[in-house]
């Protein structure tokens, strides 16, 4: 990027003003508040947790209203530090149901409950995930029951909540799975469960989202490998949000995780093949995003240690804007400095 060009994205970003929800330092702003927003809460992949980012989960907020994609470890947190409430969440996407993506759930239905009635607070989120979703909600919900018990019984403030879980579960296939009059949402199943058995294929799911809105499609990959139906789901979007991997540097990853696990040799080759079948190279993501005919790329699931050879390899293939992800950092679509219609930016 050019100095001018810095210039430029420097100024329209300093003149917008955020929609409800905004980080804390960005009221007052001249212009029209951009309509759809998508906040990055959490942009690293698990299984090792870090000091300075927490796993994956994206807010798209779109004319003020919150959907929650994912739900990492650290995502409530992360939630505090943006300045936005979790009752103000009223619907969760998962894309699938591994730990680095689910294990953060506990804690923001925990918190949406500790300041209201538990009724009232639970009925405002919906929850919408592949098979087996109401289950690990529902242990959830158990799970931080326990400790609302203890308040009951001692007579606290706060009372315990209802014997069944309050939270609205839906289980949803590919398709058209969710509505309303600010976005659709249409999933299609990727290939990050490729090497998983075919009898356990049947009953776990993981999937990619393309959200419409009024500004333009925001496509999530979620984990996965190379896969046609993504790149199809992806076909014209205004944005792309993939997941990304360097495989030049997975041995030395994989053979890390190995020795500080006490891994058997069948055991570390099993996690690279997982790594490199079941996840996208930096090369994939951008030859999907160039066939896919995408306006920009977001990065995020990713290791930003050297963020120019990500930038650089996905630009190889891809003509268009890349971005790469940080915690907190949040992404427009729409009005900016520029007018309506403008495209992706950064506006936080």
């Amino acid at each position: 990027m050019t100095m001018a060009t810095g210039i430029v994205r420097a100024v329209a970003a300093l003149s917008l003003v955020l929609a409800p929800g905004v980080l804390p330092g960005q009221q007052g702003r001249a212009g029209p508040p951009p309509r759809t927003q998508i906040l990055f809460l959490g942009t690293a992949g698990g299984p090792p947790l870090r000091a300075d980012r927490s796993e994956p989960a994206t807010l798209l907020i779109v004319d003020g209203r919150r959907y929650l994609i994912d739900c990492g470890i650290g995502t409530a947190r992360r939630l505090v530090k943006a300045g936005i409430a979790s009752e103000m969440i009223g619907t969760i996407f998962f894309t699938h149901l591994h730990p680095d993506h689910t294990l953060g759930l506990a804690d923001v239905l925990a918190n949406d409950v500790q300041e209201k009635d538990a009724a009232d607070a639970a009925h405002t989120i919906n929850i919408y995930g592949p098979p087996q979703t109401k289950a690990l909600v529902d242990a959830a919900y158990q799970y931080i029951s326990i400790p609302y018990a203890v308040f009951a019984a001692e007579g606290g403030a706060l009372k315990g909540l209802p014997t069944t879980n309050p939270f609205a579960v839906h289980e949803v296939d590919e398709g058209v799975i969710y509505q309303d009059d600010k976005i659709k949402v249409v999933a299609v199943e990727n290939t990050h469960y490729a090497l998983m058995p075919q009898g356990s294929r049947a009953i776990m799911k993981s999937y990619a989202y393309r959200f419409e809105t009024p500004d333009g499609a925001i496509v999530f990959t979620g984990d996965t490998g190379p896969s046609a139906a993504v790149a199809r789901l992806a076909g014209g979007a205004d944005v792309l949000v993939s997941e990304v991997e360097n495989f030049t540097a997975i041995d030395a990853f994989v053979d890390t995780m190995a020795q500080q696990n006490h891994w058997t040799p069948a055991r570390r080759n099993a996690f690279e093949a997982h790594m490199t079948k079941e996840h996208l190279d930096i090369k994939d993501v951008g030859q999907m995003a160039a066939r896919a005919g995408v306006k920009a790329v977001l990065l995020y699931h990713w290791d930003p240690s050297d963020p120019a050879a990500y930038l650089a390899g996905v630009a190889k293939y891809f003509p268009g804007a890349v971005f790469g992800t940080e915690d907190l950092q949040r992404y427009c679509l729409g009005a900016s400095a520029s007018g309506p219609g403008s495209g992706l930016h950064r506006c936080d």
